[in-house]
């Protein structure tokens, strides 16, 4: 692949997720990303031959860079609940970022699993799983050092987290946005010991 199909194949990608952030999977379109590239609906299937294809990309390709962000989050030197609060502003920075706009791609699509092919379903699913079981990571360390209080299992609490995250950023779009999600959060925090 030549250095310009490479970049016209990260813009499509860019294209593709902004308006799957900000519109959904159903509010995307080859002709929506022909028009923000500034290239023909040829080229986009060209590298994506389908929609599917396309989703499925956007999907693993935001996943390395999210859970990247958030493995670099568990190494650091951080208390847990440093760690948490790191982890809960990728949510507020990708809300702030998108004039209180964008949500987290994974949780967009999750709101159209119905709509989505085989393959983007089970890289959600394991988006979701993979995300849980760092936060379960960061609560079992927590509650060792007695930095967090919570009743349950860290697995189970780290999926009420991810899933109140998800939750609130669309929420928080429709009504509040980056302040509204900042006084959820802060709820949450609280409920935590913090």
């Amino acid at each position: 692949m030549t250095s310009m199909q490479r970049d016209t194949r990260t813009a499509i990608l860019d294209a593709a997720q902004e308006l799957i952030q900000t519109h959904g999977a159903n509010g995307m379109s080859y002709q929506s990303i022909s028009r923000v590239v500034k290239i023909r609906k040829a080229s986009i299937h060209y590298h994506f031959p389908s929609k599917d294809k396309l989703i499925e990309e956007v999907i693993r390709r935001y996943s390395r860079e999210f859970l990247g962000l958030v493995d670099g989050i568990l190494v650091s030197s951080d208390s847990a609940p440093g760690k948490l609060r790191r982890y809960i502003g990728l949510f507020e920075t990708t809300l702030r970022n998108g004039a209180g706009r964008r949500v987290c791609l994974c949780g967009m699509l999750g709101a159209e699993l119905a709509s989505l092919g085989n393959p983007a379903v089970s890289l959600l699913r394991r988006f979701y799983r993979d995300n849980a079981k760092r936060l379960a990571r960061i609560l079992e360390d927590g509650r060792k050092t007695r930095t967090l209080s919570f009743d349950g299992d860290p697995e189970t609490m780290g999926e009420l987290i991810f899933s109140f995250l998800e939750g609130a950023m669309p929420v928080a779009r429709a009504d509040g946005g980056v302040k509204g999600f900042g006084r959820m959060t802060g709820q949450l925090l609280r409920n935590l010991g913090l």
